[in-house]
């Protein structure tokens, strides 16, 4: 299933090096609620990064993640 995403319209290209991951996430650099013109695609973006931190915090906490 493919999401069409609706982009508002004069957003800036996003990124830096630290990989996609980080920013979405930890680092805060990629802000979805500043770059998606639709609310509802904002809440299923923020609630899916919740989860998956939330899952990665079960595996680290379950000592289940090993990371190099």
């Amino acid at each position: 299933m493919s999401t069409k995403w609706k982009f508002k319209k004069y957003v800036e290209p996003q990124g830096s090096n630290n990989g996609f991951w980080y920013d979405i996430s930890d680092g805060g650099y990629i802000r979805p609620d500043e770059l998606l013109d639709d609310p509802k695609q904002n809440k299923k973006v923020a609630e899916a990064i919740d989860l998956l931190i939330s899952f990665k915090e079960a595996l680290t906490d379950n000592e289940l993640i090993i990371e190099y």
